[in-house]
């Protein structure tokens, strides 16, 4: 999937995969490569649609997006979760609502602000 920034005019992302299930939303890029990953929450709410950073060993992006794909909230540089780092073991979660959660490589949201419209294409 493409993924655009309606409001800047700028591509986020060029093959996105989607993660709709229980089990791919827990998973995420759980010990993967860097990839870019819409996790798609089964309802709009701030606790369905929190992240955590286990077993992730890249830092990330992340856009959370409301159910009119509006950006609700944003989280930049995202580190992985470290034992030995006090603050990387923790759940985030977005200050409003959100169905959608984007998470793209370090530096990938570029000048994505909170309220900018995304498309998924």
């Amino acid at each position: 999937m493409k993924l655009l920034n309606k409001s800047k005019g700028t591509v986020l992302s060029h093959d996105a995969g989607i993660a709709g299930t229980f089990f791919s939303r827990a998973r995420g890029l759980m010990l993967s490569t860097p990839a870019d990953l819409v996790l798609v929450s089964p309802k709009e709410g701030i606790a369905s649609s929190s992240i955590h950073m286990l077993f992730m060993r890249f830092p990330i992006d992340v856009l959370w997006l409301d159910s009119g794909m509006k950006v609700v909230d944003i989280r930049r540089n995202v580190p992985p979760a470290n034992p030995l780092k006090i603050g990387t073991l923790r759940i985030h979660k977005p200050g409003k609502p959100a169905k959608y959660v984007i998470e793209l490589g370090r530096g990938e949201a570029g000048t994505t602000e909170i309220g900018d419209s995304i498309a998924i294409i």
